[in-house]
């Protein structure tokens, strides 16, 4: 008799396990299935660089120098740019629709004669009359920040800005986590890596306080309607536990009929 009740104890974890691995591979399936970030083409950087060095991208540079329109002081412009990722307005907006990060702008160096440097942050701009969006200089400031912290980046990471309490707070990020570069006084805000889990429930938090409805994802911001499948494997295996233990304490209370 307990050979039996052995054996059926056996299957029954066995049972268990393989529909638990399962419901895991099917879990991580659903979890991979959106990335956490929408990288930009390498031809878009291009065209984004191309657009820094235009008469208009340079005298943006110039006038933020303080260099005169009348002089001819010559600009440096990087043949390279820094990508600077931000969160996606969908995310923002309380879809919690994935990827999480979406290229904010792209941020190229201008150096001058004398060494000053300013960042050209060139985005795409629809025109005025119409037509397709086209890469522009919307803006510049006077350092190479963005340059300075991509330095700083792992090949997998991309430079990620992030508007917090405190300003503007720079991250490397990717597809698991979120590691501190500076925050809006040029310090650290935290002293580790912050998991895309726990970003995106701080998300939810400061999205609850400020009256919007938060973004509804739980792992890595996978916000759109998950399969069904893993929930229901992992309810069956988790009857079939319950099953298990309530058939061993039967058995074992049950009078042996062949003793005696």
């Amino acid at each position: 008799m307990h050979g039996r009740t052995e054996r059926l104890t056996a299957l029954i974890v066995l049972v268990t396990a393989v529909l638990w691995c399962l419901s895991s591979q099917f879990l991580a399936v659903a979890d991979s299935s959106h990335p956490v970030i929408e990288t930009l083409p390498e031809k878009e950087v291009r065209a984004a660089v191309t657009a820094a060095r235009t008469p208009t991208a340079v005298n943006l540079a110039r006038s933020n120098l303080g260099i005169p329109a009348q002089e001819t002081a010559s600009l440096r412009v990087a043949d390279r740019g820094t990508v600077v990722h931000h969160l996606n307005p969908a995310f923002g907006d309380g879809n919690g629709h994935l990827p999480l990060a979406v290229p904010g702008y792209v941020a190229v160096t201008a150096t001058s004669v004398d060494g000053r440097k300013v960042t050209l942050q060139v985005a795409r701009v629809a025109p005025a009359d119409g037509g397709p969006p086209r890469w522009a200089p919307v803006a510049a400031a006077q350092d190479d920040t963005e340059a300075d912290l991509a330095r700083t980046l792992e090949t997998d990471e991309v430079l990620y800005e992030n508007q917090g309490p405190r300003g503007r707070e720079w991250y490397a990020l990717d597809d698991r986590s979120l590691r501190p570069l500076t925050a809006g006084h040029g310090e650290p805000e935290v002293s580790g890596a912050v998991s895309i889990t726990s970003y995106t429930k701080a998300l939810r938090e400061r999205a609850a306080t400020a009256g919007p409805s938060a973004p509804p994802v739980a792992v890595a911001g996978r916000g759109h309607e998950q399969d069904g499948r893993p929930r229901f494997l992992l309810g069956v295996a988790a009857v079939i536990a319950a099953g298990s233990f309530a058939i061993l304490r039967y058995r074992r209370g049950r009078p042996d009929r062949h003793r005696g």
